[in-house]
């Protein structure tokens, strides 16, 4: 119902403009209709992909106004929306204004998020496909900017951003030696305004904006019904471990205030130097509650326990700015210089202060003592510092070759200082850490009558692996070309290789990834127009990890080898218009599948107003080898019936 609201908010205006300038041309472009949906086999697979279902949808709108002379408030209107209705995404934009006076950008997006996949199932309950970790959430975000007096050399800026994040889903937590699946609910809201100054005077322009930002979020969990055995059904020392219940709350505040800027200026037709600077002081204050009772232990505390009651207490203060300069040199014809300097700073600071209260102890020789309180007192704090410089360089000479060719440089400065209460890994995990990478960026383009090929190669090396999944080399060779020797005949292909690799001890990090694509374009008649497309995707990364039952190591490996293919072909005889399009993927390395996906879509046009359009849209999704086996599939169908309004 939302959603039709905010539609209801954009048409409503449009209507009674339209009204207003009956005697103006008014374009419009209208789709709107129907959706049925067909689903066999693994809804929940199709709707974790997927997830069209039937109802209602305004495919697609476009409605401008652009002189409306006989009204004072506004002389300019349109109004844009695609897929608004059912469906997991939706969107509407307003642009109106009055030259000289005003101008407005309003956009509302809609987007469902549903996830529940059987790859995090308990793994403990065969048969069972429903995740333990999935959700069902929607977000809705709506940005309104106001320019005053637009084209004068000074301009009032005014801004207003809104996002809502929520929905239910389900989670897994880890007490008294068990895990256990409870319901979880989550709500977030953003809210930001915006006030600030655009400027142009001569050579100088720019525009500073003040903003403050508030986000308030909330989290609720509960036992979920049926789960009070745990995901690991059995005794500790002849004494079963169960939760009869659990209530969770948490509560975040997070208020930021940020300042943007940035200035342009013209040295005459030569140079040009721009400036930024962005600041945003985040402080976060955050609560939580819990209770739960149960027949529980603690191996910390060498006792079992029947209840847990626990309250936490946290603030944190996150202070980010980054400001820098470029400047950009038309040279000479045929060749430009560029050279950039920023620099980005984070510093986060954290307090936080855990009480538990054990009730119901007795400890492994059945004795019972008192009641036990712990207490976690923490304080955290992280800096991060980066540098960054670039200089790039564009030759372009009179002759059928082009260069360029760039280089880049990060340092960063890292230091974070933990809490030992809270370092669970010998050694702690703090300290001083610096990193700086290289980056050589270099291209040559060659164009000439109907052919055009193209080089880009990207080299990168660190001097050190501040984590586990950074790189110490990085290259990337990229080829492509096209050749059009009539206009009835295109063909182009694309290749590239991607090689990372940090073989520091105890990092021994590899990957490799090599994509190669190719497409065909034939038009042998202007109402006739086919397409054809090849393409295949290697992938091979190996990392070591930490097995957490024997803390011995093992060798992460992860393969892909992915062959796609399409074919489409497009029929335009007025007033018919026929599109229909088949792909095929098929992945055969670690997680094996394939798709089929397949689309027909028949427009007719009844009169220079009025048309129909009815749609095909078929997925066809197939595992192989994964130990679920046919259970994941699912086939899914759906048709549309829309009507064209294009006066």
């Amino acid at each position: 119902m939302r959603t039709y609201r905010f539609l209801l908010a954009g048409i409503l205006p449009a209507l009674f403009l339209g009204g207003v300038a009956a005697a103006q041309d008014v374009p419009l472009d209208l789709e709107v209709g129907y959706r049925f949906t067909e689903v066999t086999g693994n809804d929940e697979m199709f709707k974790n992909q997927i997830d069209e279902e039937s109802g209602f949808q305004i495919r697609s709108l476009s409605y401008g106004l652009g002189d409306i002379r006989g009204t004072n408030a506004l002389d300019h209107f349109r109004i844009d929306a695609a897929d608004l209705g059912i469906g997991p995404n939706g969107m509407l934009r307003l642009e109106a204004g009055r030259t000289g006076y005003w101008k407005l950008n309003a956009a509302y997006r809609h987007t469902e998020n549903y996830s529940n996949y059987p790859t995090v199932a308990n793994p403990f309950l065969p048969g069972v496909l429903d995740s333990q970790h999935r959700y069902d959430r929607e977000r809705d975000t709506v940005d309104v900017d106001l320019e005053l007096l637009p084209g004068k050399a000074v301009r009032p800026l005014l801004g207003y951003s809104y996002s809502k994040y929520s929905g239910p889903g389900m989670t897994t937590y880890h007490v008294g030696q068990d895990e256990f699946a409870l319901n979880h609910a989550l709500s977030d809201k953003e809210n930001e305004f915006r006030v600030g100054v655009a400027f142009d005077a001569g050579p100088v322009s720019g525009q500073v904006l003040q903003g403050w930002r508030q986000f308030r979020g909330s989290e609720t969990t509960s036992l979920a019904p049926g789960a009070g055995n745990g995901n690991n059904p059995g005794t500790i020392l002849n004494v079963p471990i169960t939760l009869s219940s659990q209530s969770r709350t948490a509560k975040t505040d997070v208020d930021t205030p940020v300042t943007s800027a940035v200035v342009t200026g013209k040295l005459g037709s030569a140079v040009r130097l721009t400036a930024n600077y962005v600041r945003a002081d985040a402080d976060t204050e955050d609560s939580q509650s819990e209770s739960l009772a149960g027949s529980l232990i603690s191996y910390q505390l060498l006792n079992y326990y029947k209840t847990l009651a626990e309250t936490s207490s946290a603030t944190s203060n996150a202070l980010y700015w980054r400001g820098g300069i470029r400047a950009d040199l038309h040279l000479a014809k045929g060749f430009d210089l560029s050279a950039g300097y920023n620099r980005r700073s984070r510093e986060l600071d954290g307090y936080a202060l855990i009480t538990d209260l054990y009730g119901g102890l007795m400890t492994f020789p059945q004795i019972d003592p008192a009641d036990v309180t712990t207490i976690v007192e923490s304080r955290t704090r992280m800096e991060r510092e980066e540098d960054m410089y670039d200089v790039r360089m564009s030759i372009k000479p009179s002759g059928p070759f082009s260069f360029r060719i760039g280089y880049a440089v990060n340092d960063a400065d890292i230091t974070v200082v933990n809490d030992p209460s809270e370092v669970v890994v010998s050694g702690g995990q703090g300290g001083t850490f610096a990193r700086k990478v290289g980056t050589l960026d270099a291209g040559v383009l060659f164009s000439h009558s109907n052919l055009t090929l193209g080089v880009d190669y990207v080299v990168q090396d660190a001097d050190n692996a501040v984590v586990r999944t950074d790189f110490i080399d990085r290259n990337r060779l990229r080829l492509r070309g096209t050749w059009a020797p009539a206009k009835w005949f295109r063909i182009g292909a694309t290749a590239e290789n991607v090689d990372t690799t940090n073989d520091n001890g105890g990092y021994e990090f590899d990957g490799s990834w090599n994509t190669y694509a190719g497409d065909l374009e034939v038009t042998p008649w202007q109402f006739l127009s086919f397409r054809f497309g090849l393409g295949r995707f290697e992938g091979d990364t190996t990392m070591p990890y930490r097995v957490p039952q024997t803390w011995g190591t093992a060798t992460s490996a992860y393969t892909e080898r992915g062959n796609s293919w399409e074919g489409g072909v497009t029929v335009n005889v007025k007033p018919l218009l026929f599109t229909a399009l088949v792909r095929s993927f098929e992945n055969t390395g670690s997680y094996a599948y394939d798709l089929v996906k397949a689309r027909l879509r028949a427009q007719l046009d009844f009169s220079k107003a009025l048309g129909l359009a009815l749609e095909w849209d078929m997925d066809d999704y197939n595992e192989k080898g994964m130990s679920y086996g046919s259970a994941m599939d699912y086939k899914a169908d759906r048709y549309g019936v829309y009507l064209r309004v294009h006066p």
